[in-house]
């Protein structure tokens, strides 16, 4: 089809590389905003709460960091895999969601 992506312009593993590091730095700009909100909070149940998610997008961040370490972009079947795991944490930051209010 002579599609242009990012991936066939930058190659494999600069978009690989790239794309990790923005999805750790999100984890962790939400995580840390979590964090301050849940200073802002006025009863010990909404602190205990938002703090928990906040934490949770760190560790997300961290474990999106950690989990590509192994990663060889060239290796579809390892890609695929990361892949997966990036899903199974964003089916779990939008079950916490609710815990925000």
């Amino acid at each position: 089809f002579d599609i242009r992506s990012f991936t066939v312009r930058l190659g494999q593993k600069r978009v690989f590389r790239t794309m990790k590091n923005l999805l750790t730095v999100l984890f962790g700009v939400c995580g840390g905003g979590l964090l301050r909100w849940a200073t802002t909070g006025s009863l010990p149940a909404v602190v205990a709460r938002r703090g928990l998610v906040g934490l949770g997008c760190l560790i997300a961040g961290w474990s999106t960091n950690r989990e590509a370490r192994g990663v060889d972009p060239e290796d579809s079947g390892e890609v695929y895999r990361y892949y997966m795991h990036l899903w199974k944490l964003f089916y779990l930051s939008y079950l916490a969601l609710p815990f925000l209010k």
